[in-house]
């Protein structure tokens, strides 16, 4: 069982579920790498992170002050989260932590061992996981058991918007603190990078996301086509695993849809978000997504697909596509030959996300929710929404540079 936490010593901390750091593939592998870094250097917690072994040729035993632990990840797509989650908690139920932090309700059902060693454990919520089209019926039933399961197993729960906040209360009756992402992440742009893609400052529409069905890239390349306009459209993303609908996207590729897969230079793709006519978004199942954030925080002019969450994030005066035939399009074709316009929806996001989704905020809060939740245990307490509180105020600190 974890020692109760001693104020001569800092929280020790494990951080589970994603591919481990530095941050691979995913919004939740960039929230792990800053969020156990931000908790090293700003608050001085031991942060232990688990790493899936096939991500990391050079395993080094920390990285900038995170301590890194490595397991093996068997299972392909289907089952690799879940058996390295499993290892994961087993391992971390001997290792005498503080706290530990889950990404995914996918891996609420393996939290067992630490709760009944009486170690706190709070899981992020995700978006809604169930709705993903790649899992068979058998996987999205599982998923949406696993928000119940997680819901009452849980010490506590995290959600990154407010709509899936309310989703928890509504479907589960369960409390949750919300904390979304911040917008900046990596290097500041390389504006001489465009040039690998052919493309000029203001010339091109672009897309960014792991290449899965509801993610929607397969409607955004064909409105694009249908709208008529010249500028290109740079397609950025791929997935770790043969997938016959990442296969049916890269074949769009052509002079006008460039199909141009990961993009891993954080200046090349930043410059690409900075750059852009339009940021075009199609993901659809939920939450906070942190590719719409970064593309806000560099000022790219959005145009996401019409859902609450993206409403929630960008501000009901933007505007957003619906999946009805020929409504991107008439939006590309509306926007293409207005610069002044698209300038203005991209200091509009960029103000926003400067306002509203912040790292140190977003560290500052996880720090203040970790603490709160070891003190409740130490005093036998439950913790519930009146005595948590909100953790997340950007608003509480010196005004954000924008970008």
């Amino acid at each position: 069982m974890a020692d109760a936490a001693s104020p001569l010593r800092p929280l020790r901390i494990a951080i589970i579920g994603d591919r481990g750091i530095p941050a691979r593939y995913s919004g939740f592998s960039t929230l792990v790498e800053e969020l156990a870094v931000g908790l090293v250097r700003s608050h001085s917690m031991d942060v232990t992170v688990y790493c899936r072994n096939q991500y990391y040729e050079a395993r080094p035993p920390a990285w900038q002050g995170v301590r890194c632990r490595y397991l093996p990840a068997p299972g392909g797509k289907s089952f690799e989260s879940i058996i390295h989650s499993n290892l994961a908690l087993w391992d971390a139920a001997f290792r005498r932590f503080d706290l530990v932090f889950v990404v995914d309700p996918g891996n609420g059902p393996f939290i067992l061992p630490l709760r009944a060693l009486g170690v706190p454990v709070v899981i992020h919520t995700d978006g809604l996981g169930w709705q993903r089209r790649k899992w068979n019926d058998l996987q999205q039933t599982y998923y949406k058991w696993s928000e119940w399961v997680s819901a009452r197993l849980a010490t506590w729960l995290v959600t990154d918007s407010r709509a899936m906040q309310a989703y928890y209360d509504r479907e589960y009756g369960a409390d949750s603190t919300y904390i979304p992402y911040g917008g900046a992440v990596g290097e500041a742009p390389d504006i001489d990078a465009l040039a690998h893609y052919g493309v000029t400052p203001g010339a091109y529409y672009l897309v960014v996301a792991r290449m899965e069905p509801e993610n929607n890239v397969d409607h955004i390349i064909r409105e694009y086509r249908a709208s008529g306009v010249t500028k290109p459209l740079i397609v950025v993303g791929s997935v770790p695993y043969d997938s016959a609908y990442a296969r049916a996207v890269a074949a769009e590729h052509d002079g006008q849809v460039r199909c141009v897969g990961g993009v891993f230079d954080s200046a090349a793709l930043n410059a690409l978000y900075r750059h852009c006519a339009a940021y075009l978004h199609g993901h659809e199942v939920g939450g906070t997504n942190p590719s719409l954030l970064r593309a806000m925080h560099w000022g790219a002019p959005c145009v996401p697909i019409d859902v609450i969450f993206h409403r929630e994030n960008v501000g009901p005066d933007n505007v957003y596509f619906s999946k009805d035939d020929g409504a991107l399009a008439t939006i590309l074709r509306d926007l293409d030959p207005d610069p002044l316009r698209r300038a203005a929806l991209g200091r509009a996001a960029q103000a926003h996300a400067a306002a509203h989704f912040r790292w140190d905020a977003v560290i500052d809060g996880y720090a203040g929710l970790f603490r709160q939740l070891v003190a409740l245990k130490a005093s036998g307490r439950r913790p519930t929404g009146a005595l948590i509180g909100e953790t997340y105020r950007p608003d509480l600190l010196a005004p954000a540079k924008v970008a």
